[in-house]
């Protein structure tokens, strides 16, 4: 098991990156509530399919968390000192994405009343007003809170197998996270009726069963399916461990390409309701065909950065440099991006009355910005990215055990580790 995978971050980065281009692009674009939701423009679909990437993030985190806690337990962590460890993480992450989805967050749109709930200071930059309807938002998994999630319940498998392996009880870790991630995959279809049943118990007020049913099937990014993503990760990472990279090409890439096909047959002979954000079979099967596609995006990913040369920032060329920043520093850039995209289009509609942005100007207005944050992670990276959330992240978690991440906020690049 090599200690750098840098393909990860330059995946992690490229995410990161796309995600902050359409967010401007989607929530600036003044047709939004026009759109025909059975018959969209193919671009808006597939910017649709793209905001629908939660899942490569927790594949990525998967397989970087499960790296770091077989480095900690092959370096002789004790179980309990590695699981704090990977708790408190996954604990940071939780709030982190709390405090991003109320106070600075990407807004939800509401097609049937041509509204959107914004995050608290969006609304008071766009409108000069404080949101109040916040019950909405706290429970909404976004990414952030589906990663911390998915961190916590992995801790404790990790706990799990590394028991069953000492005393033999699995044949391996792989085999272990395998079985595991196909497991909690096929559950998720249990999503399609219990996600109707979570609605009537919101409608109904049964806070009990809201808290419960929450954090497994209600939008966007619950544990069914999103823990399998992570799961899927960690079978990598563990594969990485015990394997050469031939050998997990042969079993890794025919079973992405399974999915993939899987998931694209599926998704076409079923009927479109994407963009009316159902959850029923045809979400299942974009669900499935993400699983192959993101495993192969990782696959691809480690070939380029890792297994077909050696890995190394300084050889690398401008434009992966450019992503991998985004990579190593996305957090912070994720966070804010929201509340800076609304500033910068509020000083426009100062400047320019009337503004109003079509598909093609939002794109342009969502790339740009994109780029502008990367030119401003060049500027921060000579600084080792300072203050941000990364290195408060680090700064908590070097209380409890060694954090790679700084290395690479320190400009010396290590394994994929971190969010």
């Amino acid at each position: 098991m090599k200690r750098q995978y840098l393909g990860l971050d330059i995946l992690r980065g490229l995410g990161i990156f796309m995600v902050v281009w359409l967010h401007s692009a989607f929530y600036y674009f003044d047709g939004l509530y026009n759109l025909d939701l059975n018959n969209p423009p193919l671009i808006v679909t597939l910017i649709g399919l793209l905001l629908m990437f939660a899942g490569l993030f927790a594949m990525i985190s998967g397989t970087a968390h499960t790296l770091q806690l077989h480095r900690k337990a092959d370096s002789g962590y004790e179980p309990k000192k590695a699981l704090v460890f990977n708790s408190i993480s996954g604990l940071l992450i939780l709030a982190i994405g709390y405090a991003y989805f109320i106070f600075t967050g990407a807004g939800l749109v509401h097609f049937e009343t041509r509204s959107m709930n914004n995050s608290m200071l969006v609304d008071l930059i766009r409108y000069g007003r404080i949101s109040t309807v916040v019950s909405e938002r706290i429970l909404y998994v976004d990414s952030l809170t589906m990663i911390g999630m998915n961190i916590l319940v992995m801790g404790l498998m990790f706990t799990l197998a590394r028991r069953w392996v000492r005393d033999k009880k699995i044949q391996s870790w792989s085999s272990f996270y395998l079985v595991s991630a196909f497991g909690v995959f096929l559950v998720s279809l249990v999503r399609i009726p219990l996600y109707d049943v979570y609605l009537k118990v919101v409608a109904d007020k049964q806070l009990g069963m809201v808290l419960l049913l929450n954090g497994f099937v209600n939008k966007n990014n619950p544990l069914l399916p999103y823990l399998a993503f992570g799961l899927m990760g960690a079978w990598m990472a563990s594969m990485l461990k015990e394997r050469d990279w031939r050998s997990l090409m042969r079993t890794a890439l025919p079973l992405s390409l399974v999915l993939l096909a899987t998931g694209v047959v599926l998704y076409v002979g079923l009927p479109d309701t994407m963009l009316q954000r159902s959850i029923d079979l045809k979400w299942y099967a974009i669900m499935v065909a993400q699983l192959g596609l993101f495993l192969g995006m990782m696959l691809a990913a480690l070939w380029h950065y890792d297994f077909r040369r050696e890995a190394d920032t300084r050889h690398m060329s401008f434009v992966s440099t450019f992503i991998y920043r985004f990579g190593v520093a996305g957090l912070t850039v994720f966070f804010l991006e929201s509340v800076v995209s609304a500033c910068i289009y509020r000083v426009l509609s100062l400047m320019i009355p009337g503004l109003h942005f079509g598909l093609l100007a939002s794109l342009v207005y969502g790339l740009v910005l994109a780029l502008c944050w990367g030119c401003f992670l060049m500027l921060w990276e000579k600084v080792q990215f300072r203050y941000g959330l990364e290195h408060f992240y680090c700064w908590v978690l070097d209380r409890f055990g060694e954090s790679e991440k700084k290395h690479k906020l320190n400009g010396i690049t290590t394994a994929g580790d971190g969010p």
